[in-house]
């Protein structure tokens, strides 16, 4: 009970920012209705009702959130993947593994682009998040052939999805955003910050290959 309570504060929490980056109502209102109103609360920066709702919905209802989350990646910040990682775990684990990648990569990168550099923090809340996938992840833990191959299908998907949130929302989870709002580095910096992150990320796959 206790594990359940301090996964769902997590998730309340990471949540919670996401006020501004599900603009298009037109793509919620194809939505079941509790799904669409965990979009809504999140539109509206609800996150203690998103969390709840969230709580709420069925396998099927989690189902309809996965799709959405897959086909519009641009529109919901990429914490959305690591959220729905143990649900896709159900029935295909690997994809859930890609999931949680997926979403640390970008997350990671949205983290960077913060002036607050407190933000960075909420990368070690994402493991209690997807505590069956990160479980099935750590008995690959010695196949260094999976996770050479699973860190650049990530970083694959990073390069051919372009399209992206406003990374403020990850600025909303740090210190400073408590008393003032978050800030981000200039646009122009971009760029070369997604590129650091995958530069680390493919020095990591080079370390697993043996290269």
């Amino acid at each position: 009970m206790k594990k359940n309570l301090i996964i769902t504060a997590a998730i309340l929490c990471l949540l919670s920012g996401t006020a501004f980056i599900a603009n298009e109502k037109a793509n919620a209102a194809a939505l079941s209705p509790k799904v669409q109103h965990l979009v809504d609360f999140a539109e509206k920066n609800e996150g203690s009702e998103a969390a709840s709702m969230f709580a709420q919905l069925s396998n099927k209802e989690k189902d309809e959130l996965a799709n959405y989350v897959e086909f519009h990646s641009e529109k919901v910040p990429p914490v959305y993947f690591i959220i729905m990682a143990d649900h896709v775990y159900k029935s295909n684990k690997d994809k859930a593994a890609l999931w949680y990648y997926i979403g640390k990569f970008r997350a990671y990168q949205d983290t960077m682009m913060c002036k607050d550099k407190t933000s960075q923090s909420q990368l070690e809340v994402y493991p209690m998040l997807a505590p069956k996938t990160l479980k099935y992840v750590a008995t690959k833990v010695n196949d260094k052939k999976y996770l050479a191959g699973l860190m650049q299908k990530a970083l694959d998907w990073d390069i051919a999805h372009p399209d992206r949130v406003n990374p403020v929302w990850a600025c909303y989870h740090g210190i400073s955003a408590f008393t003032k709002a978050p800030k981000l580095i200039p646009e122009s910096e971009y760029t070369k910050v997604q590129e650091q992150v995958r530069d680390e990320i493919r020095a990591s796959i080079k370390k697993y290959k043996g290269q």
